[in-house]
């Protein structure tokens, strides 16, 4: 059984299909059947900050990818080879504000139905005790 937070970058990326330059999450803090939560601090690296913020683009992506970062641990669970998903639709994205250098969103996601390889979820963003971000998504896997 993991302790978490799961803070070493490496492991945490093994877990989703992106890669660098496009990874957008940095920790794993907790894990469920229903429920997972990521973390990414924003750096000046990452191909999304311009302008001093990190972009609505980059928000999102962090939000598919603490999707898949769901499936990738729990297929890591059961020693399998987790699949590649997509996002099949997004719906009701609400973005409050845009993230700044250095700092550290917290993202949770929960499932509210799966069926089939798609998965239906809600996801709120959050820096300190702030929501910056919300919404609902599908994702889909291949």
């Amino acid at each position: 059984m993991s302790i978490f937070p799961i803070i070493d970058k490496a492991f945490v990326e093994q877990l989703i299909p992106q890669k660098k330059p496009f990874v957008m999450i940095d920790k794993l803090l907790h894990f469920s059947d229903k429920k997972v939560e990521s973390g990414l601090t924003v750096e000046e690296s990452n191909i999304f900050f311009h302008s001093n913020f990190f972009q609505e683009a980059g928000l999102i992506e962090h939000m598919a990818q603490t999707v898949a970062l769901h499936t990738g641990y729990s297929f890591y669970l059961q020693e399998k080879e987790a699949p590649v998903g997509y996002i099949g639709s997004i719906s009701s994205i609400d973005i409050d504000r845009l993230p700044k250098l250095n700092e550290n969103l917290k993202t949770t996601v929960e499932i509210i139905q799966e069926f089939a390889g798609i998965t239906l979820v809600k996801v709120e963003v959050k820096i300190d005790n702030e929501k910056i971000a919300s919404g609902q998504m599908k994702t889909v896997l291949a």
